[in-house]
């Protein structure tokens, strides 16, 4: 109950205040408000119930106290109690928000208001009133971290995010929106995004999409459309759906997903399926072709004619199975399944049976070869292929001339092969693409191939911890290298 001497200081020295048994049960009695009573130095007098329940301390525990002790040892540092008792003497009231420590040390946060009260006899006290505010700070946080959580992930995800009201303007979108469009800044809320997506979507099925879902509330998916941005034609998938129990029940969430590379994939993907046909197409009939020829031949019993369309057939079937076989390589390497298998042999016998097996396709050329390697660790069969690989190029584009050269050097541990040919070159321009995949130079496109050859060199030749380069010289001839360490390696 309320101190004798506090109902004596309020009701009986202080008459012109005319504080009633109304005040006097609301200090008893209050369940949310507590208060406490104070000197202007701030040393506690009285307490009610209210504020033993909410922070522990009773009259007995603060006697002799000064209110400080209420403060956390931050506020106490920036002397906040101080300050509230010099706007306490000079404004007659002061007002907080702050941290109260309750009597297990634990904290509350609590608003507060401090009231000069001064008797007849100029006696002045000093009432401090506090209520728990700390489920709302708690909610308040909660509500904020959530929001900074959102404003988080917007400005992180690739995706754009785009909020739309029903007249269709943007009422929010994330940091990947406005880098796309210009970056006209985060805070620019567009008044007609009708108007200014109308350039990309030439079509009108963004807009059409959008009209439909504010007249149905039913989503949409999947929708494409391509955007000439600063960095050049980009591809989305665009998802609309309608906001349901939020602030604008009325709105679109826009998400706009970029597949510009799946769409350049499958573009690159379709142009490879029709230039390999292309490309098979050629040797697959030639063959059907001279199936034709030789029945007619055996029918006419020209055996001399057979032979020779026998041999031109099998030319062609070893055509299409190259072309097959770097396709499948090519597949196994581009999807990681390429394994070397690594064995000591003699890098010499490798290369004599490189030149072996292209000089039966092509005797009429001659193969110069100049210098020694020795033993070597690698993957034999592959560096025959690569080998391989980069005659048959000096022979096909030799443009006349029947020699090639091929020059093997050992220096500090590295075999260096060089294949030299005196045919079409190749243009300074193009000359640091030809090791790519499917690239083919402006003068060789008329010829035999898919230009997948030499990408397949240089795969093989970086698994075994080398490298490709090459040389040339526009109608001059070219050079082409590769080198591997001589010993065994760790892939």
């Amino acid at each position: 109950m309320i101190n004798a001497s506090a109902v004596n200081f309020m009701k009986d020295e202080t008459p012109s205040l005319n504080y009633s048994d109304f005040f006097i049960n609301l200090y008893n009695n209050s369940h949310v408000n507590a208060m406490l009573i104070m000197d202007v130095e701030g040393n506690v007098l009285f307490v009610n119930k209210a504020f033993t329940n909410t922070f522990g301390y009773t009259q007995f525990d603060l006697k002799g106290k000064n209110f400080r002790i209420f403060f956390t040892p931050k506020d106490q540092m920036d002397q906040l109690p101080q300050k509230e008792l010099q706007q306490v003497a000079e404004a007659g009231h002061a007002d907080d928000k702050n941290y109260f420590v309750k009597k297990d040390d634990s904290f509350l946060w609590v608003s507060g208001e401090s009231v000069l009260i001064t008797s007849a006899h100029n006696e002045r006290r000093i009432l401090k009133l506090l209520q728990d505010i700390s489920g709302q700070k708690k909610a308040e946080l909660a509500a904020r971290q959530a929001h900074d959580l959102n404003e988080s992930m917007l400005t992180t995800i690739d995706d754009i995010v785009i909020l739309l009201n029903n007249q269709l303007n943007v009422v929010k979108a994330n940091t990947a929106f406005y880098s796309l469009f210009s970056n006209p800044g985060s805070s620019a809320l567009i008044a007609d995004f009708t108007a200014f997506i109308a350039p990309y979507d030439r079509k009108g099925e963004l807009i059409s999409n959008l009209k439909n879902t504010l007249a149905t509330r039913k989503p949409f998916t999947n929708l494409e459309l391509e955007v000439a941005a600063q960095s050049g034609d980009r591809v989305f998938n665009i998802t609309g759906r309608p906001l349901k129990d939020t602030q604008l029940p009325d709105g679109i969430l826009l998400v706009i997903h970029e597949i510009t590379i799946q769409k350049q994939a499958e573009r690159e993907r379709e142009d490879i399926i029709g230039f390999v046909a292309h490309e098979l197409r050629n040797p697959l009939s030639n063959v059907i072709l001279c199936n034709e020829v030789i029945k007619e031949a055996i029918s006419s019993n020209d055996l001399v004619r057979s032979a020779e369309i026998v041999q031109r057939s099998q030319n062609n079937i070893f055509r299409l199975n190259k072309m097959i076989t770097d396709l499948y390589d090519a597949t196994k390497i581009h999807s990681g399944n390429f394994v070397l298998e690594i064995n000591e042999f003699d890098f010499d016998e490798m290369i004599k049976e490189a030149i072996d097996t292209v000089q039966v396709l092509q005797p009429a050329f001659k193969i110069m070869v100049n210098g020694t390697a020795g033993q070597a660790a690698g993957d034999r069969h592959r560096l025959i292929q690569v080998v391989t690989n980069y005659l048959s190029n000096g022979i096909k584009y030799s443009n006349g001339s029947t020699t090639i050269l091929l020059n093997v050097s050992v220096t500090g541990g590295i075999i260096t092969v060089a294949v030299t040919d005196r045919g079409l070159g190749i243009p300074a321009t193009q000359l640091p693409y030809i090791f790519d995949r499917f690239f083919r130079t402006e003068k060789t496109k008329d010829l035999e191939g898919i230009g997948l050859g030499l990408f397949l060199c240089r795969r093989i030749i970086e698994a075994h911890n080398g490298r490709v380069w090459a040389e040339s010289e526009e109608g001059q001839g070219s050079v082409f290298y590769f080198s591997i360490p001589v010993a065994r390696f760790v892939s």
